[in-house]
């Protein structure tokens, strides 16, 4: 014989819809989310970390003054390891664009063909698919290098680029305004040799050698070379920025969805909980008259855990369908536009089901099941009576100074305390969310106005060799790149004791000031030494600081020229640069090493902005979603706790705007309050997690929160709070009078 208790399920479902609608969609939000976040990741972190071989990655690369002879690149080679020549030619493009070129590859640093062919001809060229995008720039396009125009034939994924990182000691890639290119060898040989770079890769020949014995194997090559004295950089995979940075980032993401889905399923545990115990309460009566009648409480635990079950695993399957779906082509596309990563194949991710289905439904059922143990514990005569919690006095809280409907409301508050906790916990998340969603685009515009605002000058020329100009409003200056012990650099300025261009703080001879950025991640202050050392030598040189500078562009010291060429043993007179309020045209290309500019400053700022607006977005979107479901769940919960209640105010003669006022409004007063709240919690969990990031990148951002990102948080909180209210009024008109009649004792 059936269980007659299963016909209950229609209706329960009919008259809980709203609840049952709004936890489905909160799981499946949730689970579609991160799914969809984790398969993505997951299946072109696997793409990524296949590349390596695939596409036979370099090991590490260096670039030196000259070409290499036969003798060093044997002496090397004698390692067990291949060196490969990667020459390259940088160029600035019509727009201001760089463009880095190289020969095709064959043996090493493969390339991998997105769209249309290699260079078959000369005349041909493929660029960067990520910068083409961003450029909107089309297959059969003309682009113009160095005097000479060429046919794009294809877009292309470096496999040493898959993050397009201009200098590996970039803060950030720069996938707008640069990108690498291929022609044929001999398109290669008839660009100028000027801006030529003798860079050589080097491939261990024994592929399973551990972490540290490659380690120790790219050390050995390092001081191989340091002893020519050529090299002018040098670099491992495991440090280069270009081809790790990618890695990290994905595999960083996944660790924070996960991260983000416990602190979730944390909120609708507690919900889960509430909304169970809400249930026991309400059909206390029944339950009482089916133990009487001989039910088990066996019987009704696998009753009242059905529901949620068969909520979550609805959920978990569509949640997982829109993972593999929608979700996973929204995180694709913004990896793809984030990362010049090849080809990849959407794989089964056994982690990603196990983290969003069977760990939420062991939640569910854990919570049910301990609220239903601890609940069904009862007598069948309690339930009857009622009598769900045990007797003992408690100490009445005295509101005598309020009015009647002040009183009230104080008293549901006090009463729906567990729901109004989580509501707290569940509005702090969100707002965390939010303000993390809304605040980057301000901040990042913030620090372009720093950046701009604070720029020494318009262009900054850095020299192979010393160059006279003749244009006068041009200032000398020396630079160097140090590093700290942690291995990120540091920019030493020498700039002139009465410097034109450094109007607001003038450096003294001896004087050495660091960046706020500088300060802010070092903790470095006033009288403090700073220790920096070179990078390809066992030298280091202890700094006094004497001040702060406000230059966010960098990381960066400054000192006179005179205390400069005195600390780093430099000739007087010595310089490596030019300030200049405008383009230097009296200075052959050969001689220019680079040129910074206006765009060069902000790359950090824009690159940011361009590669995850799209994901400040999602955020916001998806705390409103969790702010409205949040309050539409515990707001409902408490209406139906107070059935009877409102019954009998309403057979008292309250109007139903009136109950909205005692009930909805508590449920306001509360929201209020946790908003309230919230504001300073979110800044200073905000700030704690933005510092800490900041830390483990090269470079800083200064930290800043838009002042109106306060009130428009307040007021959307609180709009969805309203949207709610409206929502709820209609249950409130449909409690009957009668309600309160039948559950008289």
């Amino acid at each position: 014989m059936r269980n007659p208790l299963n016909k209950t399920y229609k209706r329960e479902i009919r008259q809980d819809l709203g609840k049952y609608i709004a936890l489905f969609l909160f799981l499946t939000l949730t689970i579609g989310f991160i799914s969809g976040f984790l398969v993505a990741g997951g299946s072109m972190k696997t793409a990524y970390d296949e590349s390596f071989e695939k596409y036979a990655v370099e090991d590490g690369h260096f670039t030196l003054a000259i070409q290499a002879n036969d003798e060093l690149t044997e002496k090397i080679e004698a390692e067990q390891v291949k060196v490969y020549p990667l020459y390259n030619k940088s160029f600035n493009l019509d727009n201001g664009d760089t463009v880095r070129i190289y020969k095709e590859r064959k043996s090493v640093d493969r390339i991998c063909l997105m769209d249309g062919k290699m260079p078959e001809k000369n005349g041909q060229i493929v660029i960067d698919r990520l910068y083409a995008e961003n450029n909107g720039i089309e297959i059969n396009d003309k682009m113009s290098i160095d005097g000479k125009s060429f046919e794009i034939c294809g877009v292309v994924a470096f496999s040493d680029y898959s993050a397009l990182f201009k200098n590996t000691t970039d803060m950030m890639f720069d996938a707008n305004k640069f990108t690498v290119a291929c022609v044929t060898d001999d398109d290669f040989d008839s660009l100028s040799d000027k801006k030529i770079k003798y860079t050589y890769a080097w491939r261990i020949d024994d592929r399973t050698l551990s972490e540290k014995e490659q380690i120790d194997k790219a050390d050995k090559i390092k001081n191989i070379l340091s002893e020519t004295g050529l090299i002018t950089d040098y670099i491992k995979t495991a440090d280069n920025p270009a081809i790790q940075f990618t890695g990290d980032d994905i595999g960083k993401d996944s660790v924070m969805m996960t991260a983000m889905l416990y602190i979730i399923m944390a909120v609708l545990a507690f919900i889960f909980g509430v909304s169970t115990r809400n249930t026991i309460e309400k059909e206390s009566g029944t339950i009482g008259t089916l133990r009487a009648s001989g039910y088990t409480r066996a019987e009704l635990w696998r009753h009242y855990m059905f529901m949620p079950i068969l909520v979550t695993v609805i959920a978990a399957i569509v949640g997982n369908v829109m993972g593999y779906t929608f979700m996973k082509h929204v995180v694709v596309m913004m990896y793809y536009h984030s990362y010049s990563l090849p080809t990849y194949v959407t794989l089964w991710n056994m982690r990603a089901f196990i983290l969003t289905t069977v760990i939420p439904g062991l939640i569910v059922w854990a919570v049910v099941f301990v609220v239903l143990f601890v609940s069904l514990k009862l007598s069948p005569l309690q339930f009857l009576r009622h009598e769900l919690k045990p007797k003992k006095k408690n100490k009445v809280i005295k509101l005598k100074h309020f009015n009647f409907i002040t009183r009230y409301r104080i008293r549901i508050i006090f009463q729906n305390l567990p729901a109004y906790f989580t509501l707290f916990a569940g509005v702090l998340f969100a707002s965390v969310l939010l303000m993390f969603g809304m605040m980057m685009s301000p901040l990042l515009t913030n620090f372009r106005t720093e950046v701009l605002d604070s720029k020494i000058a318009d262009y900054q020329y850095v020299l192979k060799a010393p160059v006279e100009v003749e244009y006068a409003g041009a200032e000398k200056y020396a630079v160097c790149a140090l590093q700290t012990d942690t291995g990120e650099e540091i920019t030493v300025y020498g700039i002139d004791s009465d410097s034109t261009y450094m109007k607001d703080k003038a450096v003294g001879i001896g004087s050495v000031l660091v960046t706020y950025g500088l300060s802010e991640k070092y903790g470095i202050e006033s009288g403090d030494t700073l220790e920096l050392f070179e990078k390809y030598e066992e030298k280091s040189y202890n700094l006094k600081v004497t001040g702060k500078y406000n230059y966010p562009a960098a990381l960066a010291v400054f000192m006179s020229r005179d205390t400069f060429n005195r600390v780093f043993e430099k000739a007087d007179g010595y310089f490596t640069g030019y300030f200049s309020d405008k383009k230097l045209t009296d200075i052959d290309e050969m001689y220019i090493a680079t040129v910074i500019t206006q765009s060069d400053l902000t790359v950090i700022a824009d690159q940011l902005d361009d590669s995850m607006g799209l994901l400040f977005l999602l955020m916001c979107g998806f705390s409103v979603i969790m702010y409205i479901i949040l309050i539409y769940l515990l707001a409902k919960q408490i209406i139906e706790k107070n059935i009877n209640a409102i019954s009998m105010i309403k057979i008292l003669g309250y109007s139903d705007k009136e109950v909205a006022s005692l009930y909805s409004k508590s449920t306001g007063v509360v929201m209020v309050i946790s908003l309230i709240f919230c504001l300073p919690l979110c800044h200073a969990v905000i700030k704690l997690i933005y510092y800490a990031v900041m830390k483990k990148f090269n470079g800083w951002l200064t930290f800043y929160i838009a002042p109106w990102i306060y009130p428009v948080m307040f007021l959307t909180g609180f709009i969805c709070y309203v949207a709610v209210y409206f929502l709820q009024m209609k249950k409130i008109r449909k409690i009957p009078m009668g309600e309160a009649l039948k559950n008289v004792e």
